[in-house]
């Protein structure tokens, strides 16, 4: 653990929307700014994944004990796979905080007032791993009035003094399960929202193609090789979601293999099929940054895309082909020497800091009137010691250190 009275070590931990992998990232946060230390994925476990899948399909039936089981059971894999991190790590690398996302499950924000789900006992990491941890973002921005989602604009409002472009106007997209963006323009303009589908209805459509036998569209191949169905595409625009005035976000409650069968023509299957799945998170994306920003006229020059969208040519290739008409490049935040992979969790590492301070974690970029409680803390054995390491000044954030490049740690 860190071991100077002004530093804090924290760790953000991510399992998103597609459940493929729980990502590591830890940001040192001290008196002179704060930086990323390291970071690392594992894969998502499959018998876990597919209880986490059938309990959000449409109409599923699920007891009280068994949504609380697999509640658990979350709890528990966090609880090992975290514990057994921290064992590889050099006692100065062990992180103080853990910050827990949690496994989404449903997110209601269209409710009044809205709510959110997200799964994965918290109190088993603090038990197994002896560490405190923060959980349960988003509840307090609801509460507030806002979305809920997204949560990381503040993060990338940080990020903005390193990134080419920001003095202009960028906006830094990131393409998960969902996707969503945040605008930041002039005058410390913050603007942020979900657009749609990012990977998730792509990772459907590639397991039903190949039966299973591919979780995902490995470089966009699959889509490259495929014809864009125009007439799917314009049925799935019609979704009442697109409609919707922004800021708003969204999931798999909106986006889900029903919604796809009920848009897709009958004669559409294969390699196609991917291609026009994909095109549908392109669109989505495009038509969201045309209505959120270009027709109000915000300057913008570059966005910088995150996520593991950014391992998929055909959507890099496709949103640069797109945007160019509005003369905006469109790079990656590895380009500029972040983690495209591990972004948001570092940004609940640094939601999680905040968390500790007492400061909400989302603001007018979700829609929250007020201030809305931040995450919930779960003491563990080193309480006391996080106490005494808490700046007296709360109120006043760190900005960004030596940014360079986190450790990757392999845990394969």
């Amino acid at each position: 653990m860190s071991d100077t009275k002004q530093s804090l070590l924290v760790c953000g931990i991510m399992t998103g929307t597609s459940c493929d992998g729980i990502d590591f990232a830890a940001i040192d946060f001290n008196a002179d700014g704060w930086a990323p230390r390291w970071e690392a994925s594992q894969e998502y476990p499959k018998r876990l994944r597919q209880k986490v899948l059938e309990l959000q399909k449409p109409g599923a039936k699920t007891s009280v004990a068994e949504l609380y089981k697999l509640n658990r059971d979350l709890g528990l894999f966090y609880a090992d796979v975290t514990e057994q991190l921290v064992r590889r790590l050099e006692a100065d690398e062990r992180p103080d905080v853990l910050a827990l996302h949690g496994q989404t499950v449903g997110h209601f924000p269209a409710a009044q007032p809205g709510y959110t789900v997200q799964l994965g006992d918290p109190t088993w990491l603090a038990r197994v791993t002896g560490i405190t941890t923060v959980s349960h973002f988003r509840e307090g921005d609801m509460t507030a009035g806002g979305q809920g989602a997204p949560l990381v604009p503040f993060f990338h409002y940080l990020l903005a003094e390193a990134l080419d472009g920001a003095e202009v106007g960028v906006a830094v997209l990131n393409i998960g399960g969902i996707a969503n963006f945040t605008y930041l323009g002039p005058k410390d303009t913050i603007l942020a929202s979900d657009t749609g589908p990012g990977n998730m209805l792509i990772d459907e459509a590639i397991r039903e193609v190949t039966r299973g036998r591919q979780a995902y569209d490995d470089g966009g191949e699959r889509a490259a090789r495929g014809t864009v169905n125009t007439a799917f595409l314009k049925k799935a625009l019609k979704h009442a979601y697109f409609k919707q005035p922004f800021p708003k976000s969204t999931g798999r409650d909106d986006f889900h293999a029903a919604f796809l069968k009920s848009a897709r023509p009958k004669n559409l299957k294969g390699d196609d099929w991917i291609a026009s799945v994909s095109a549908l998170t392109v669109e989505s994306i495009a038509q969201g940054v045309e209505k959120a920003i270009i027709k109000k006229k915000l300057p913008i020059r570059v966005l910088y895309v995150a996520g593991g969208g950014t391992q998929n040519n055909f959507l890099m290739d496709h949103l640069e082909l797109r945007l160019s008409k509005w003369g905006i490049s469109v790079l990656t935040l590895d380009d500029v020497g972040f983690s495209s992979q591990h972004i948001e969790a570092q940004a609940f590492a640094f939601l999680g800091y905040r968390s500790l301070l007492g400061l909400p974690v989302g603001g007018k970029w979700t829609g929250a009137q007020s201030f809305g409680p931040p995450g919930w803390i779960t003491p563990g054995r080193n309480w006391s010691q996080i106490l005494s390491k808490l700046p007296v000044e709360r109120e006043k954030m760190p900005s960004l250190g030596t940014a360079g490049v986190a450790r990757r740690i392999d845990l394969n």
